[in-house]
C-alpha cells in the first residue's frame, strides 16, 4: 500500500524544515564571514572605483595606491578589505591570491586619524565587521582601549593599528608588507612607515578625502621620478559620490546630505575635488595609463603616415615652448615631443628642424604665438627669423589662433569625449607639459586662466583649434606635383 496522505504531508513538512534550518545555517555562516561572500548577492559586490582598485592591486608592478575623491566611496571598506587579503595572502572571495616576495607572515599597518572619533567610531566597527568569525584571531588593547593588534593565527600575520596624531617616532622602527592610511596622514607620519617598507619592498595605500595636507596630492598622487616622468609604480583611483549609489548608499540620501553642503563643500565631499584643486581647468586629465582609462602611453616612434603639428609659444625673457602633437588615422593625437629652453628665433627654428629630421615626422602645419611679430627692438622679428629659417627648408609658419575660451573647450573635448572616451594622449615623458596641465588653474578673481606655467597649454588649445584631420600620404603627393613643397611643409624626396 501507497503512503497516506497524512504521512506524505508529514514528509513534506520534515524536508521543509530542514531545508529552511539549512538556508538558516547558510545565512548565519555567510552574516559571520562575509568577506568569502564580498562579490556574491545579495551583496552588491564591489563598486567601480573599489574594482578598478582591487584589480590594480593585482600587479606586482605597482607600489603606491590612492583611493580618493568624494565621501562615502568606501575609502574604509576596501582599506579594510584589502588589509585582510594581505594577511590571508589572498582575495577570501574569489580565492584569487596575492604575489609576495617571501614567505614570512606577512606584516600589515593602518593608520588612522585620532583614537576616538575615527579610530574606534569608523575604522574599528568596519575591521570586526569584515574579519571572518571562521578565522581564529588575537587581539591586543592599546593604552586607549583600542583592539590595536590583531593576529591571524593560522597564517601568523598581524596588523597594527596606529593614530596620524601620534608622535612620528612611535611609528619608526617597524618593518612590514603594508601600510595603509584611512583619510590622508601627515608627511613625517608617512615618511616614519615609508622606512619600514623597504626591507620588502612593500606597498602604501592611502585611502582619503583630499581637503586638506596638499603635500599628498604633490609628492604621493603626482610623483615624479628623477628624470620628471610620472612614477609608473603609483596608481590613483578617484571618483564621486555616485559612484556608490547601490553600493550601500541610495541617491536619495546623497541629494539629502548635498543639501546641507555650500559650493566648496560639495566640490569636495560630492565631487571629490579638494579645495586646493577646484579652480583646476582640465581636471580630467589622468596620468594613469591608456589601457587603464587615462591619458599616458609609453613612447613609441610616431609612424611616418601621422600628421605632425607643431606650435611655438615665445618668451622674450623666459624659456621657449614648442609642442609636438601627431594625429593618427583615427584622429586621436598624440603628444610627442616638447622643446623647453633658452634661445632666440634662430635656436627655436633649428631645434624644430632637429626633432623632424631626427624622427621623420610628416608636418602638417607650424604656427606661432601672434605676439612674435611684434618685436620691435630688432630689425627682424623673432617671427620674421624663424619663418626665414624654416621656409628655406620647405615648411610654412604661420600665426595662431587666440581664441583661448574655444581652445579650451577644444581641449577638454579630447580629454574625455561624448562616450567618455579620451582622443588625446601623452607620451609619458612629456615633462613640462604633463606639470603644466596638471597645474592649469582658473584666476579666482578674473575668472580667466592663470598667467603662470601655461606656455604649452597656450600651444596645446591652439593646435587643437587646428582641428586637424588625418588624410593619406598619397593625397599629398598628388597636390605636391601641382604645388610648390614649401606649401604643404613637405620634404621634396619624401612627400612627408
Amino acid at each position: 500500500m501507497g503512503k497516506s496522505r497524512e504521512a506524505k504531508l508529514k514528509e513534506y513538512e520534515a524536508l521543509v524544515r530542514e531545508e529552511t534550518e539549512l538556508l538558516m545555517q547558510a545565512k548565519t555562516y555567510r552574516d559571520a564571514n562575509r568577506i568569502e561572500f564580498f562579490d556574491t548577492a545579495p551583496n552588491p559586490g564591489p563598486n567601480p572605483l573599489q574594482a578598478e582598485l582591487l584589480e590594480a592591486w593585482l600587479d606586482p608592478k605597482l607600489k603606491v595606491f590612492t583611493y580618493t575623491g568624494a565621501n562615502r566611496i568606501g575609502k574604509t571598506t576596501i582599506l579594510t578589505l584589502i588589509a585582510y587579503s594581505v594577511m590571508f595572502g589572498k582575495f577570501l572571495w574569489s580565492d584569487t591570491k596575492l604575489h609576495f616576495r617571501h614567505t614570512e607572515p606577512r606584516k600589515v599597518r593602518i593608520v588612522g586619524q585620532d583614537w576616538e572619533k575615527h579610530i574606534k567610531s569608523v575604522l574599528m566597527p568596519e575591521l570586526k565587521k569584515w574579519w571572518p568569525k571562521n578565522r581564529a584571531v588575537k587581539i591586543k588593547k592599546n593604552n586607549q582601549g583600542v583592539d590595536a593588534l590583531w593576529t591571524d593565527l593560522k597564517t601568523k600575520a598581524t596588523l597594527e593599528v596606529m593614530s596620524n596624531l601620534q608622535d612620528s617616532d612611535l611609528h619608526e622602527g617597524w618593518s612590514g608588507d603594508c601600510v595603509l592610511y584611512d583619510e590622508p596622514p601627515k608627511r613625517d607620519i608617512r615618511v616614519a612607515n615609508a622606512r619600514g617598507l623597504i626591507d620588502r619592498n612593500g606597498r602604501e595605500l592611502f585611502a582619503m578625502t583630499l581637503l586638506k595636507e596638499a603635500w599628498v596630492d604633490r609628492e604621493v598622487i603626482k610623483k615624479v621620478l628623477d628624470d620628471g616622468r610620472p612614477d609608473p609604480t603609483v596608481f590613483n583611483v578617484t571618483g564621486d559620490i555616485y559612484s556608490n549609489v547601490g553600493f550601500g548608499i541610495t541617491e536619495e540620501g546623497v541629494k539629502q546630505f548635498e543639501g546641507l553642503l555650500t559650493d566648496e563643500e560639495k566640490s569636495a565631499r560630492i565631487h571629490g575635488v579638494p579645495s586646493y584643486m577646484s579652480g583646476l581647468i582640465y581636471s580630467t586629465f589622468s596620468r594613469k595609463y591608456r589601457d587603464r582609462g587615462g591619458h599616458l602611453v609609453k613612447r613609441f616612434q610616431i609612424p611616418l603616415d601621422y600628421m605632425v603639428d607643431i606650435a611655438i609659444d615665445v618668451h622674450p625673457r623666459e624659456k621657449q615652448a614648442i609642442l609636438f602633437v601627431a594625429t593618427d588615422p583615427k584622429n586621436d593625437r598624440y603628444l610627442c615631443d616638447e622643446i623647453w629652453g633658452n634661445g632666440n628665433g634662430k635656436w627655436i627654428a633649428e631645434s624644430i628642424l632637429r626633432k623632424i629630421h631626427y624622427n621623420s615626422y610628416r608636418v602638417n602645419r607650424i604656427i606661432i604665438d601672434p605676439l612674435s611679430k611684434g618685436d620691435s627692438n630688432n630689425d627682424e622679428s623673432v617671427y620674421e627669423t624663424i619663418s626665414r629659417i624654416l621656409l628655406g627648408k620647405g615648411y610654412v609658419l604661420e600665426t595662431a589662433t587666440k581664441d583661448k575660451e574655444q581652445g579650451i573647450l577644444e581641449v577638454k573635448n579630447h580629454l574625455m569625449g561624448p562616450n567618455q572616451q579620451p582622443s588625446m594622449f601623452f607620451f609619458d615623458d612629456m615633462i613640462r607639459t604633463i606639470y603644466e596641465i596638471e597645474g592649469y588653474m582658473w584666476d579666482k578673481d578674473t575668472q580667466k586662466p592663470q598667467d603662470k606655467d601655461d606656455h604649452m597649454m597656450e600651444n596645446l588649445y591652439r593646435i587643437c583649434l587646428l582641428n586637424t584631420k588625418y588624410s593619406e600620404p598619397m593625397d599629398f603627393l598628388a597636390d605636391y606635383e601641382s604645388e610648390p613643397a614649401y606649401t604643404t611643409g613637405r620634404d621634396s624626396l619624401t612627400g612627408y
